[in-house]
């Protein structure tokens, strides 16, 4: 019996000694880190291919990825997106550099497309620690590269590291430019077929591959592909130039938001677009995501050749680009440069094996660790000079926790990795060289005496033309409230387009109601009514000011917006009488078609003094009389037009928190003064600063007409002080859709050179902002959770503790070198000591 129950709890023993090895077999391996992972893969198996793709001045903010299925497809079904993926500079040279290198700016040297870029320095220190002369020298790679290098890269050399190099000469051309092909200049020209570059890069790489597989089919390879997409001069192949007209999608919530006297010099200085303006970002952005669709097809035909040669699944492919692209946000016409998200925010994508797939992240990732990742795929120990880290062990499937959030309403999956909660929550943002700035206390006080909204009224209120009682033509008016010395800016009643009567029909409306239409006549407001109507009539006198304080900067300041006359008479498509403010809007609206060469004209002749404008003077006048009586009939059809919803003012009668509000002061009667229909103000009201959407249905009908500027600093040269401007016609672009020549020719400044930064640019699970020092000495703020297109800089609502903090952060990542500094002054503990890093309060107070 005992050797019976023996033998059995042998077996028994036997069993669980074997699962407790095989238990702690697994864990060691499901423990390793992400490097020992892959270089254990490297070891025993083939190392895998690398695939890096990149566009040039490709946007994520304004929706240009919408219009690439075929890559979206490739990369959400089988890989991972991350949603804040960033460049640590938006500008090409600078970004590029940091990509090869893995450095910030400030680290590799190379501050502009012009100074340093493929340089003596860069080729002598840099573009010898690049990941491609890694990947050769130590993991046994065969590299290639493929298009655009380096922006002045001049094709007399082969960039160190690269063993089959097909490379562009100086900046993105689509055709008629020149290539270095192993060392021999290769010129061509602008036939489709033969010549399109997007096209060509693609070709070469899959040739390249090809024989690779065919003849080392034992070596791993590298390959970038460096496309001139959506890069000027915007060329489009053939058979896509007709597509996507009428697409708006770069029409953001900062598109043509401008004047800005909250932000940067440039942009207190930048007003609304031009109507040509208009026209331009329209047609530019239409031709950008046309040049989209030979990448969108071509990395389709790049990963079938990958599935052909059997080579798919044993490929890592990462596609971004060096920088983002704006198109008319906060009224800039075109470019980048500035460290909002449109520019600095990038596609960001990665599929490969052992990759989880079809997820996407929220950890902030840049160019600066691509070149880390890509050592840490091909099993090669990091550079400790390299700044950025690899995101490697974020997306790997055995570092991903049990815990998996899944949004269905998006289709997304967010996953969470071992690695999350030591991953950096901020990223250095920086263009230009550091200086030493005056003390951050002194530059927000002094700031904040010169932006301060009291200072601004105080100065503008002092004018003559605010003193007056609503004359003839006087748009606003200031009045001081003797009691709290502040000023209450109120808008004329010329100048708001509100019917005087609601034309409601009254047979189906309550008793209550009706008591609104004859408010005027019975001069008193039931308290109810003020109770309800309180916090829209506080909305509006901030937004009130707002306007004002625009219009103001407007009106007394330079701008650098401007049209250029052509000096011959043009030919238009569409005669004068088919021309009216009906078809056109100045502001936010789409423009006809038919309108537009017209339209250009008008512009041209209203803001230049030229030969051909005094020609056409009395036809002007005649025109503008016209236009003149048409805006008068609009008036009136729209007054016509205009039902009240009474039950506005009543939808909200019900809520026990707005009827119990009751109003401090009593409404006044002013006969010059309106503000909503039958609702008139006290003098001394003061607004918050939300602005309110339910007034869109009384305030939309009329922006057009109530809009306007005074036109200051246009030029007839397109050359501005401290700015940098360029002109735009129709020699511009070589293939269609054209820029047609009677659409004129026009100027724009799109940059400055005190648009110097550095920025902290933070997301967690509590903080999403941007943090800005200019190199005038000008500070920014947006809380991006609340405002995510940038709108309004919140800096002075920042405690000035707090502001110090961000302060010293910027300053100790300006200075950082190497991973070690850079990723500890990045992360969550930055204030701790770099050698007591381990050594984490837990409870720490920061807080912004």
């Amino acid at each position: 019996m005992q050797k019976l129950l023996f033998k059995r709890n042998y077996f028994i023993f036997l069993q669980i000694f074997y699962n407790i090895i095989i238990n702690i077999y697994l864990q060691n391996v499901f423990c390793q880190k992400s490097e020992n992972i892959l270089n254990n893969y490297s070891t025993t198996l083939n190392k895998p291919n690398i695939i890096l793709l990149i566009t040039d001045d490709q946007d994520k903010e304004l929706g240009s990825m919408d219009f690439m299925p075929k890559t979206l497809k490739i990369f959400n079904n089988k890989g991972v997106e991350f949603l804040h993926g960033l460049v640590s500079t938006p500008i090409c040279c600078p970004s590029r550099s940091s990509i090869l290198t893995g450095k910030y700016v400030h680290n590799h040297n190379v501050m502009t497309n012009s100074q340093n870029c493929s340089s003596i320095e860069w080729r002598n220190i840099h573009e010898k620690k690049t990941f491609l002369n890694l990947l050769k020298k130590k993991g046994g790679y065969k590299t290639s590269y493929f298009g655009k290098y380096l922006n002045e890269y001049d094709g007399s050399y082969i960039p160190e590291g690269i063993d089959h190099f097909v490379g562009l000469i100086k900046n993105s051309r689509f055709y008629n430019y020149t290539l270095n092909i192993n060392g021999k200049k290769i010129r061509h020209g602008d036939d489709y077929k033969k010549d399109y570059l997007t096209d060509k890069i693609i070709n070469e790489t899959i040739n390249f591959i090809d024989n690779h597989i065919n003849n080392e089919n034992n070596v791993p390879f590298l390959s970038v592909l460096a496309f001139p997409a959506p890069h000027g001069p915007e060329d489009s192949a053939p058979q896509y130039s007709s597509m996507f007209e009428g697409i708006l999608s770069h029409r953001t919530s900062s598109w043509n938001y401008a004047p800005n006297p909250d932000k940067q010099w440039i942009l207190q200085r930048t007003g609304k677009m031009e109507p040509i303006h208009v026209v331009f970002t329209d047609l530019l952005h239409r031709k950008r995501l046309q040049t989209l669709q030979s990448v969108d097809s071509g990395i389709e035909k790049l990963v079938q050749k990958l599935r052909e040669l059997d080579q798919l699944q044993n490929t890592f492919i990462i596609y971004t680009s060096d920088h983002g692209y704006h198109l008319g946000q906060f009224g800039l016409v075109k470019g980048k440069n500035m460290p909002f998200e449109f520019d600095i925010k990038v596609p960001f994508y990665i599929r490969g094996p052992g990759i989880i797939r079809n997820v996407k992240m929220n950890n902030i990732v840049s160019n600066i660790d691509i070149a880390p990742t890509i050592l840490n795929i091909a099993g090669l120990e990091i550079d400790k000079e390299m700044d950025g880290t690899s995101f490697l062990p974020l997306i790997l499937k055995n570092n991903r926790k049990k815990k998996v959030y899944d949004n269905q309403k998006q289709n997304i999956t967010l996953l969470y990795s071992e690695e999350k909660s030591n991953w950096r929550h901020t990223l250095l943002i920086e263009r230009g060289k550091m200086l030493k700035l005056k003390k951050i206390k002194d530059r927000f006080l002094k700031q904040k005496e010169i932006f301060n909204k009291k200072v601004i009224f105080d100065k503008a209120c002092n004018f003559e033309e605010y003193h007056n009682s609503c004359l003839p033509g006087q748009k606003w008016k200031c009045i001081k409230n003797k009691n709290t010395n502040k000023w209450t800016i109120i808008k004329c009643k010329d100048f708001i387009e509100i019917n005087n009567e609601c034309i409601c029909d009254n047979k189906n409306t309550s008793k209550k109601e009706k008591e609104i239409y004859n408010i005027r006549d019975k001069r008193y407001i039931d308290k109810n009514i003020v109770s309800i109507m309180n916090p829209y009539i506080l909305e509006i006198l901030s937004n009130w000011e707002i306007e004002f304080i625009k219009e103001h900067f407007l009106n007394h300041n330079s701008w650098h917006q401007g049209i250029i006359e052509i000096k011959k008479k043009r030919n238009t498509l569409s005669s004068a009488n088919n021309y009216s403010l009906n078809n056109v809007s100045y502001s936010d609206a789409i423009i006809n078609k038919e309108s537009i060469p017209e339209l250009a004209i008008d512009v041209l002749c209203l803001t230049v003094n030229s030969i051909y404008c005094e020609s056409q003077i009395n036809f002007k006048i005649k025109k503008l009389k016209k236009k003149l009586l048409k805006i008068r009939e609009t008036k009136k059809k729209w007054k016509n037009m205009i039902k009240c919803n009474c039950s506005f003012i009543f939808q909200n009668y019900n809520d026990t928190k707005l009827r119990t509000e009751k109003m401090k002061h009593h409404l006044h009667y002013n006969d010059n003064l309106t503000i909503l229909p039958d609702i008139y103000l006290a003098k001394n009201y003061l607004g918050n600063k939300n602005f309110s959407s339910s007034l869109g249905q009384f305030y939309s009908m009329y922006k057009n007409l109530t809009e306007g500027k005074t036109k200051k600093g246009q030029y007839n040269s397109c050359n501005v002080p401290q700015m940098n401007c360029f002109t735009h016609d129709s020699t511009h672009w070589k293939t269609e859709p054209l820029w047609p020549d009677n659409y004129g020719k026009f100027c724009f400044c799109q940059n400055t050179n005190n648009n110097t930064y550095w920025c902290l640019r933070t997301y967690n699970e509590t903080h999403n902002f941007l943090y800005c020092e200019f190199i005038t000495g000008f500070i920014s703020y947006y809380d991006i959770n609340k405002d995510p297109s940038q709108l309004s800089n919140i800096v002075y609502s920042l405690d000035i503790n707090i502001l110090e903090q961000l302060s010293t952060q910027l300053q100790l990542l300006k200075n950082c070198k190497g991973i070690n500094q850079c990723e500890h002054y990045s992360s969550k503990y930055w204030y701790l000591p770099l050698d007591n890093k381990e050594k984490i309060d837990k409870n720490s107070s920061y807080k912004v």
